[in-house]
């Protein structure tokens, strides 16, 4: 009898543990990464001068960099050349989101931060410094850029799967002409 009591609650411990542990760690987890998204927003703000609301307004492209452990500084490097530039708004969201779109694609943030900030300078360099549509100008960086990490070696063409090429497809491998498996399947 004593056995059963203890084995019971054993149980009910361990089932309680099961339980509260993921939603603890969960919660560990979201207040790390607010803390992160934090020190993003605080160090972009420090370099920039941007209102809190034009920061809040790019905190979706400052988790994703929370979430790739980017650095804060380079992150901020790159957010306050697109402010000196007159890009803010949603030109500076798709210069941020160039840069999570080339971390995607396996460049360091460094990497990422030049090769963003080089189309930035481009495109202003190519309108004389007279930027009347930052709009435009965070449309055509994010285009250029996208052009870049599709001619880089490795990259699939945009539009494309990278899966099999020729006439055959996995889906249609050892189908006969009318579209039933052959060999006595």
């Amino acid at each position: 009898m004593r056995n059963s009591k203890f084995f019971q609650l054993a149980l009910a411990f361990g089932l309680a543990m099961a339980v509260a542990a993921p939603s603890a760690y969960a919660a560990g987890e979201k207040a790390a990464k607010t803390s992160d998204i934090s020190k993003f927003k605080e160090q972009i703000q420090k370099d920039t001068n941007l209102s809190q609301s034009d920061i809040n307004a790019i905190e979706p492209q400052l988790s994703e960099f929370a979430q790739r452990n980017a650095d804060p500084d380079k992150v901020s490097a790159l957010a306050k050349t697109a402010v000196d530039s007159n890009c803010t708004g949603s030109c500076l969201r798709d210069v941020l989101l160039s840069m999570n779109n080339a971390m995607s694609k396996g460049l360091s943030d460094n990497d990422a931060q030049d090769m963003v900030s080089q189309a930035l300078r481009d495109q202003v360099q190519a309108r004389g410094g007279q930027i009347s549509d930052p709009a435009e100008l965070g449309s055509q960086v994010r285009a250029s850029v996208e052009a870049q990490l599709a001619s880089r070696p490795g990259a699939q063409a945009p539009g494309t799967t990278g899966g099999m090429s020729g006439t055959e497809s996995e889906s249609t491998r050892g189908m006969s002409p009318g579209g039933t498996t052959g060999g006595g399947y």
